[in-house]
C-alpha cells in the first residue's frame, strides 16, 4: 500500500507534522551539527505557504525555531511541553515546577560522567537529552547506572526515555507528542475537508502515531520495527522526496 500522496496533495486543508532529528536530517555525531541545507529549507518553506507545517522534537522550542529558521511554521518543542504557532506560545504548567530537580540531576551528572569521554549533556530548558553516541561501550554499563541513580533520587519529578543513542529525561506527567500534536489541532478548530500526515523515526513518535491513528496519515523513518505507523519510509532521503512531491501537487 502506498501513502496517499495525491489526496494529500489534493486536500484544501493539509496538516504535516514533522520530525527533525532522524527525520528532515540526519542523526549527527553531536546535536549542534543536525542543520538543514538552504536547499531544504527554502522546499520546507515553499510547503508551508500551502499547508500548515508543525515541526515535531525533542529539541527545545527556541533551539528548533533557531535551526528551522522559518518562522512562519509551527513548533512542537520538548517532546511536546512547548508549542508555538504565530503569536501563540504554550508551556506545559507542570514543566516548569520540575525545573529545579531537571537542573539538579543534570549537575550530578555532569560531575559524575566527567571522566567519560563521549557522554554529552543536553540541557533543552524543560527537559534534557544525555547522549553516549561517542561513548566506548565498554563504559555504558557504568553510565546507565549513574543516570539510574541520579533520576531514582528523583523520580517524583522526572522520568526517562530512550532514543537512538540518548537517554531523554523529562518532567513526570502523562504528556508526549500524541498529546501535543492533538493540542495543536485543538488550536487549529475543526477544519472542513482537513487531511493530515505524521512522519517521525524516534519512539517518542509512536505517542504520536497512536493517537493520530484513525485521524490521518502515519509514517515511520528507518529500518523495518514494529511501529503503530501505517507505512514506513526508508530514510530522510525518502522524506524529502515526499515533500517535495507534496509540495508540487499543491502549487498552482
Amino acid at each position: 500500500m502506498n501513502i496517499p500522496l495525491r489526496a494529500l496533495g489534493a486536500s484544501p486543508a493539509l496538516l504535516i507534522f514533522l520530525d527533525y532529528d532522524g527525520t528532515l536530517v540526519g542523526l549527527r555525531s553531536r546535536p549542534e551539527l543536525a542543520r538543514l541545507s538552504p536547499r531544504r529549507r527554502s522546499l520546507l518553506e515553499s510547503l508551508g505557504r500551502s499547508a500548515v507545517v508543525a515541526v515535531v522534537t525533542g529539541r527545545s522550542l527556541a533551539e528548533s525555531r533557531k535551526l528551522v529558521g522559518l518562522p512562519s511554521l509551527a513548533y512542537i518543542g520538548n517532546h511536546g511541553l512547548e508549542i508555538a504557532y504565530g503569536k501563540r506560545t504554550w508551556v506545559h504548567p507542570e514543566a516548569e515546577k520540575a525545573r529545579p530537580d531537571l537542573a539538579s540531576l543534570l549537575r550530578r551528572v555532569r560531575s559524575r560522567t566527567a571522566d567519560l569521554k563521549g557522554v554529552i549533556v543536553e540541557d533543552k530548558g524543560f527537559t534534557a537529552g544525555i547522549h553516549y553516541r561517542l561513548l566506548d561501550r565498554k563504559r555504558l554499563g557504568g553510565f546507565r547506572g549513574i543516570v539510574r541513580e541520579e533520576l531514582e533520587r528523583r523520580r517524583a519529578a522526572l522520568k526517562a526515555t530512550r532514543g537512538k543513542k540518548v537517554i531523554e529525561i523529562r518532567p513526570n506527567v502523562k504528556w508526549d507528542k500524541g498529546c501535543a500534536v492533538l493540542e495543536f489541532m485543538r488550536w487549529l478548530g475543526p477544519v472542513p475537508d482537513r487531511r493530515l500526515i505524521y512522519i517521525g523515526d524516534d519512539r517518542t513518535d509512536e505517542d504520536a502515531f497512536r493517537a493520530l491513528r484513525d485521524l490521518g496519515t502515519t509514517v515511520r523513518v528507518g529500518a523495518p520495527t514494529r511501529s503503530a505507523a501505517e507505512f514506513r519510509l526508508r530514510g530522510v532521503v525518502q522524506v524529502w522526496k515526499l515533500v517535495r512531491r507534496l509540495t508540487a501537487l499543491r502549487s498552482p
